[in-house]
């Protein structure tokens, strides 16, 4: 019985001065890295806090300093103005005395000869005397503006708990920051295919579909006329219904997997969170007509101005006004009607450019806002039946840029720096009025057709 329980006990001495003393340093030495981290994350997190913070003072500081210029601009012009007023007055009050003065003399010491004549020289004299115009001054004032507490914490930024569990997390369904189409990272070379696969079609029950953004590399929203947002798999299924109030005028997936979408009626962007919560982000103002997230989490959104240039305008994750295009740098207009828009490999801002049958474009800007090249899709030796009509555009991981020509049933393909490279699809590949398009991050394309409310799904380039 000794020996029979020395030796198992021998085993296990073995077995916990090995495997579980191995083990145990090894989760102590994963325990304090894990405390490490935790550090380094809420330091980052209060830096960006900070910085955050400072935004928000140098934000406010800018639009105090506007005020104020405001403020001593009028109060310069208003006072000018009311100088000359005076200046007029006081030559008057000059003149009057002048002629009262005369007009004494006249009537009290003069010989009534000298009167008589005069009267007879200048009869309209008095009645020539007009009085300055008088004045109307509406003084300055100014409203306070109102503070919502809850809404100036959402525009600062949320934080959000860390999680610490003993469960593994087996979920990779949501779509997370695409490393690949980052600038910082080089891509893996691929080619164009001779002819791309057809992956998927999907027939919906919308009478027509415009827009399409993809969430992961199975699955896309969609959304068309009227209201309601779909998330369909690749496979065809139905995943998920979004219900909106109005028609979306574009979508969006941002870094942290919520969606975006414009209401262009209630001139608002909304946000819904991965738990549906819906929320406004963003009151534009004006209409809106697409809209796209940046790598670096940024939000580029058409603007339809009525009165105004339309333009290209740029927001923080958070909501805050960054940017706008609207002019090149000679001071021309660079939109006739932005319809979509997308960010290349290199930064790039895409513009899919339509307004009626006016000259229609693709226009390219650097990230500074500078016009690179537009593109209307006339092609050396190339013919298409109709004119250039652009619809969605897109990007992949080589900096090509994609386009879909609803007139002519095509889908274009350029290079980043605005060279037709060829129609990847066309009428032939069963293609018919596309609208709008996405590339996911293993480069499938999605396309949705207008009027025929179908979903299609593309590979078209192969690794060499």
């Amino acid at each position: 019985m000794y020996e029979k329980q020395k030796a198992e006990t021998e085993d296990e001495l073995s077995i916990m001065k090995g495997q579980y003393k191995s083990e145990i340093i090894q989760r102590i030495k994963d325990f304090k890295n894990r405390e490490r981290e935790t550090k380094t994350s809420h330091k980052d997190i209060r830096e960006k806090m900070k910085k955050q913070a400072l935004d928000f003072i140098d934000h406010i500081s800018a639009i105090l300093k506007e005020a104020l210029n405001e403020s001593s601009k009028d109060k310069r012009e208003t006072l000018m103005e009311i100088s000359q007023y005076t200046a007029e007055a006081e030559r008057f009050e000059q003149n009057l005395d002048q002629l009262i003065e005369k007009f004494e003399t006249l009537t009290e010491s003069s010989h009534p000869a000298d009167l008589i004549l005069y009267r007879k020289r200048n009869s309209d004299t008095f009645k020539r005397l007009k009085f300055p115009e008088k004045i109307n001054l509406t003084l300055p004032s100014f409203t306070i503006g109102q503070i919502n507490k809850t809404q100036n914490k959402h525009q600062f930024g949320k934080f959000m708990r860390g999680q610490l569990s003993h469960l593994k997390s087996s979920d990779d369904s949501l779509r997370v920051y695409d490393q690949s189409r980052s600038s910082n990272v080089k891509p893996s070379i691929k080619k164009v295919s001779r002819r791309p696969v057809r992956i998927n079609e999907t027939k919906t029950q919308k009478r027509v579909l415009y827009h399409v953004s993809y969430r992961d590399d199975r699955s896309a929203y969609v959304s068309g006329d009227g209201p309601g947002i779909q998330l369909i798999h690749r496979s065809g299924t139905e995943l998920d219904n979004i219900s909106t109030d109005g028609e979306p005028f574009g979508l969006a997936v941002m870094r942290d997997g919520s969606l975006i979408y414009p209401d262009y009626s209630n001139q608002v962007i909304y946000r819904v969170s991965l738990n549906k919560q819906k929320t406004e982000l963003i009151n534009t103002g004006y209409g809106t007509k697409g809209l796209c997230c940046t790598r670096s989490g940024d939000i580029l959104v058409c603007m339809d101005y009525v009165m105004l240039t339309r333009r290209v305008v740029k927001y923080s994750s958070n909501g805050w006004k960054i940017q706008e295009f609207h002019t090149d740098q000679n001071g021309e207009s660079l939109f006739n009607g932005p319809r979509f828009v997308c960010e290349n490999i290199n930064e790039d801002i895409c513009v899919s450019d339509s307004l009626n049958k006016v000259v229609n474009k693709v226009v390219v800007l650097n990230k500074s806002g500078n016009l690179r090249f537009k593109y209307d899709g006339k092609v050396p030796k190339q013919t298409l039946k109709k004119e250039f009509d652009p619809r969605g555009v897109a990007t992949d991981s080589q900096g090509h840029i994609l386009i879909a020509d609803k007139a002519n049933n095509a889908v274009h393909l350029i290079s980043q720096d605005g060279d037709f490279l060829s129609y990847i699809l066309t009428k032939d590949d069963g293609i018919s009025r596309p609208w709008g398009i996405s590339v996911d991050t293993s480069d499938n394309l999605w396309i949705v057709e207008g009027e025929n409310a179908c979903i299609k799904v593309f590979h078209y380039l192969s690794s060499l």
